[in-house]
């Protein structure tokens, strides 16, 4: 009897710990914003996708809405609250003011130019005088090469696309010098058929070039143990090699390596 009792107390003692853990979702269910950007969403797939869909099934959040924005729109709507999670996103402070970022991937900013460029240094770049730089809106690079396209935008050497497609675009079609991309963005523009191959060279003269995008969780929408349980659970999947195997669908596997480090 003592035994039966014993056992009762314990299941009961399991059942109210498992009453006050918190959930992992949001009351609302899960309403995601992504961004047009090459590989981690294009057209309703992509890495971002597959990932936000295999978190919210291992922590048995419903995806209540899921769509896509222009770039400066998603964390507008994170920070007022109408969306609860985006994706791909540096965890500048600012951003930290308004919501939680979980680093996922780690990106290198390259620089791309055109084989017609001579220079080879910030410096020759900015007193090119045939030199057009091209960047997308609202992107946010690292600290050195923000500050460098501020110094293009003062000389009146900096236009503006709409998306990495178009800035790859531009500069295929000679209408900008150069550039800064992510592998992950260029590869299959510099791979790719011959007759619309992008013929740049590529290199890294700025120190800072490693930047980190993670996946955004409101304020709103997530209290502080939601978002741990989150954390826990991207961490789950760095570790047992799902995130890998996402990423792996889409780009190179020396794209992925870089990307994990």
């Amino acid at each position: 009897m003592s035994k039966y009792l014993t056992a009762l107390l314990c299941l009961c003692a399991a059942a109210a710990h498992a009453a006050s853990a918190p959930p992992a979702c949001p009351a609302e269910g899960l309403k995601v914003g992504y961004y047009p950007t090459a590989t981690a969403y294009e057209n309703g797939k992509g890495y971002d996708v597959d990932l936000v869909h295999e978190l919210a099934r291992r922590l048995g959040c419903k995806i209540r809405e899921e769509r896509e924005y222009p770039r400066l729109r998603v964390l507008l709507l994170v920070q007022h609250g109408k969306l609860n999670l985006a994706t791909s996103t540096i965890p500048l402070q600012k951003r930290l003011r308004y919501a939680w970022v979980l680093p996922y991937t780690r990106d290198r900013n390259m620089t791309l130019l055109s084989p017609a460029v001579q220079g080879k240094t910030p410096e020759q770049w900015l007193n090119d005088p045939k030199l057009k730089w091209g960047a997308v809106i609202g992107y946010r690079n690292s600290p050195l090469q923000d500050y460098f396209l501020q110094q293009m935008a003062k000389r009146d050497k900096l236009i503006c696309a709409a998306n990495e497609e178009d800035l790859l675009d531009m500069l295929r079609s000679g209408s900008i010098s150069a550039a800064f991309s992510q592998p992950q963005v260029y590869d299959h523009w510099v791979s790719g058929q011959p007759r619309a191959r992008l013929q740049v060279k590529v290199i890294d003269p700025f120190g800072d070039s490693s930047l980190e995008n993670g996946l955004v969780l409101s304020h709103r929408g997530f209290s502080e143990p939601q978002m741990r349980l989150w954390r826990a659970e991207l961490e789950k999947m760095r570790a047992d090699g799902s995130l890998q195997r996402i990423l792996r669908k889409y780009l190179s596997e020396d794209s992925v390596r870089g990307m994990l480090e």
